[in-house]
């Protein structure tokens, strides 16, 4: 790939499905050896934007450069480049699962000494190598996602497109593949990476971008986001009684940041919030309100999504 200041750039990139606008006009630039986060609930447009990249869905409107190549005019010259690890397994599964990694090593023309030893290499890093021999039709649903990320770089691709990597693995098994995917970033890989999962999002991203209803409304690193949302401690309260007067008192605090409702909770953000629990629960009392459970915690991307949108993740 040749160097460029980014490694992918989207302009105005929109996908209509009929009347249902999938992707609306987002723009974003990722860095050569970022990895840079789509964060958003089901159905916010993340797989739509990814299949875009990848240059199996065209743009409605808009477009986008990957490695330089524009993804209307130059999808032979974006495959060269890409690894593409879908959201849903394309595994071959009356294949062995060695048999799976050389097929696409093959499909990119990797010489078979280079194939051999790097098929090799990547089923022992992601856990597998005791299993590579066994038809994938055996395989739990967890292996196959491995083996389907070990698929999309075994040609040691500059660009990789991970959507939802972890989806339904377990936690050891979820572990192994941030590892795994560390170890990409070490390398300089350029990575854009979908998911749901806040925490995977802020553990691993350089920068995150936060879409909803197929809109980016922010992005930045986590970090930034975070502090955006308010620094301090999230206190959760479940409560019987008006909120309405408590949410009043709370926000007269000096060390209150925010107070409001978030669905059926009321929700505040506080400097040492955790170590003032006992005030906030005091004044919130006084004000009429029967406090139940109390969830307090560190500011995390869900309350950024919380403070932009005024709901939780779908």
């Amino acid at each position: 790939m040749q160097s460029l200041r980014y490694a992918i750039e989207a302009v105005d990139l929109t996908k209509k499905f009929g009347d249902l606008v999938a992707v609306d006009h987002i723009n974003f630039q990722v860095e050569e050896g970022e990895l840079w986060g789509l964060l958003g609930p089901n159905g916010a447009g993340k797989t739509t934007t990814v299949n875009m990249l990848c240059c199996l869905f065209t743009p409605t409107d808009g477009t986008a450069k990957v490695g330089g190549h524009d993804i209307r005019k130059e999808p032979s010259e974006i495959s060269k480049l890409i690894g593409f690890c879908p959201q849903e397994a394309t595994v071959y599964e009356r294949l062995t699962g060695r048999e799976n990694v050389e097929l696409i090593g093959q499909m990119h023309k990797m010489p078979k000494t280079e194939l051999k030893k790097k098929t090799e290499e990547l089923l022992e890093k992601i856990g597998l190598a005791e299993r590579a021999d066994d038809q994938v039709i055996t395989y739990s649903g967890g292996m196959k996602r491995r083996l389907d990320l070990i698929m999309a770089m075994v040609h040691d691709p500059p660009i990789l497109f991970l959507d939802e990597p972890t989806l339904g693995l377990d936690p050891a098994v979820r572990r192994a593949v941030w590892d795994f995917i560390i170890e990409l970033k070490e390398r300089r890989k350029t990575i854009v990476m979908t998911t749901h999962y806040m925490e995977e999002a802020d553990e691993l991203c350089d920068c995150v971008a936060i879409i909803d209803y197929g809109k980016i409304i922010v992005e930045d690193s986590p970090a930034r986001l975070k502090e955006k949302a308010g620094k301090g401690d999230v206190i959760e309260m479940e409560f019987k009684g008006k909120a309405e007067p408590a949410i009043k008192r709370l926000r007269n605090l000096k060390f209150v940041k925010t107070a409001d409702m978030v669905e059926n909770h009321l929700v505040v953000v506080a400097e040492a919030g955790i170590s003032r629990l006992g005030e906030i629960i005091e004044v919130a009392t006084k004000a009429g309100v029967k406090v139940g459970r109390v969830s307090p915690k560190e500011n995390t991307l869900e309350d950024v999504f919380i403070h932009l949108t005024g709901r939780r993740l779908r």
